[in-house]
């Protein structure tokens, strides 16, 4: 399922995999047209950006700018369920339509993302499974039919699947920001940095 599933994001169509948060709707970061239909099928407005995965803290690297003072941050908590807001870098290989200035990326720590992400070698766009503001997704039979009509691949397996959303870090001000709480406090953030 998925060799089936990396076929598909190369073929920037859209996917569901579980990931050690929630349920994720993914697509190929580097396609406008499936960032187009991400948008759509959730019901999502525009102006609210879609994250990104990568596999790791060098492709992150590609992608964002990464001052030298969060580096054993980012190092520290990923992968894992925290998503970083980042200065996209001037060099950006995103389409700027949908990304601009800054950037949310997460290195998952889930079997499935990372081996996907590790096969792929390019970064894509991760969102949770749900039509927007409605509750995300932690088990497959829960995907809405309204959005999983338009998957061609859907990889189930619950068991890994905290139900916690991902953490959302801003490091793009002067003192770090946390914008969502989930597993990761930002005091757990904040004593990384004090150390």
């Amino acid at each position: 399922m998925i060799a089936k599933t990396i076929n598909a994001i190369q073929n920037n169509l859209l996917v569901c995999f579980p990931t050690e948060t929630v349920y994720a709707l993914a697509c190929n970061a580097l396609d406008s047209g499936a960032i187009e239909k991400t948008y759509q099928v959730k019901k999502r407005s525009q102006d609210k950006p879609l994250s990104i995965f990568v596999s790791d803290v060098h492709s992150l690297a590609k992608i964002a700018k990464l001052e030298g003072k969060y580096i054993n941050l980012i190092n520290h908590f990923s992968p894992g369920p925290i998503t970083y807001i980042l200065p996209l870098k001037n060099n950006n290989i995103l389409p700027n339509r949908f990304f601009k200035g800054t950037i949310g990326v997460r290195i998952p720590d889930h079997p499935i993302a990372i081996s996907i992400l590790n096969r792929l070698k390019t970064p894509i766009v991760a969102t949770s499974i749900n039509i927007s503001g409605e509750k995300s997704v932690c088990k497959a039979s829960d995907i809405p039919q309204p959005i999983k009509q338009h998957l061609s691949a859907v990889i189930e397996d619950d068991e890994l699947v905290s139900s916690t959303e991902s953490s959302i870090i801003d490091l793009t001000v002067d003192k770090v920001k946390i914008l969502r709480e989930g597993t990761i406090s930002l005091q757990a953030v904040n004593n990384m940095l004090s150390d």
